[in-house]
């Protein structure tokens, strides 16, 4: 995303809100306002800007927050295709999903509910490849 992200959303474009959504737009799975601050290497930025960014991000709808498994907050983009990660359970390797093999089953469920599905974000777990291969070694 670039100025254009701004100026359809209303928010002022700072130094420091295009930093953090240059973050955002690196990774490929939702991260913790921590993570974000974190990855900056020079600390020209304080966490609670991060945080109020973040706040203002998702009001605007350029991200959405998230609880993930360890109960913390965490942001990502929202974009036009729905995402999916892969975790593994034991090194907590995250690799994405490509495609949605959920259209069918968000078909069943708005049949069935009523419901008009607007989002998802799924986690699928289990052990990746690397992992297997060392529990046989």
């Amino acid at each position: 995303m670039n100025e254009n992200a701004f100026e359809h959303t209303g928010l002022k474009r700072t130094k420091n809100r295009q930093l953090i959504l240059d973050v955002l737009e690196k990774y490929s799975y939702p991260v913790t306002a921590e993570e974000i601050f974190y990855s900056f290497k020079k600390k020209d930025i304080n966490l609670s800007t991060v945080y109020r960014t973040l706040n203002a991000f998702e009001e605007a709808g350029l991200v959405k927050r998230e609880v993930n498994d360890k109960k913390e907050n965490v942001f990502s983009l929202i974009k036009d295709e729905d995402q999916h990660i892969l975790v593994c359970t034991k090194c907590h390797k995250r690799v994405p999903l490509e495609g949605c093999p959920y259209h069918h089953v968000n078909e069943e469920i708005e049949k069935e509910t009523g419901f008009v599905l607007q989002d998802q974000n799924i986690e699928i777990y289990g052990v990746c490849p690397d992992c297997q291969k060392k529990k046989h070694e």
